[in-house]
């Protein structure tokens, strides 16, 4: 989870569409019963003979909703943790602190506006580059101390 926020709103959208679709095809194999194949059953013998016959279905399609959910997760770290790590660096930008290189991971979307952003933040000068930063430290840690 990176932004429980958009990632949970995401999830819980995707899990009550979901729960809809199946009730929906419930009730239709229910009527389905009801209407054309037994229409001088009771409603409850109707009931008793969907579940009966159709409970392997009914079973399945529960336990999909789990996988669905995981799926949607991994989905939306695709976006949300890109996002989060802009964020990150634009509220830096703003507070004036040096920013960082922007890489996202090859499946992460966005990838052209991680490219923008380094452009941007090394033509005003922000972007601290790794490789200066580095060879910073080794020179300060190679100088005698006096």
């Amino acid at each position: 989870m990176v932004d429980r926020t958009v990632q949970y709103g995401v999830v819980k959208k995707i899990a009550f569409h979901w729960v809809i679709f199946f009730v929906c095809n419930s009730i239709a194999l229910l009527l389905w019963l009801r209407l054309f194949e037994h229409p001088d059953l009771s409603w409850q013998h109707s009931f008793e003979d969907c579940v009966r016959r159709f409970l392997p279905f009914f079973l399945i399609s529960l336990a999909l909703i789990p996988a669905f959910v995981l799926d949607t997760l991994k989905l939306t770290n695709r976006f949300a943790g890109p996002i989060m790590r802009l964020r990150t660096e634009i509220l830096n930008a703003a507070e004036g602190r040096p920013v960082t290189r922007l890489c996202f991971r090859t499946n992460d979307f966005w990838r052209d506006v991680a490219d923008s952003f380094n452009s941007m933040a090394q033509r005003t000068g922000l972007l601290v580059e790794e490789n200066a930063e580095s060879t910073d430290t080794e020179s300060s840690s190679s100088s005698p101390n006096v």
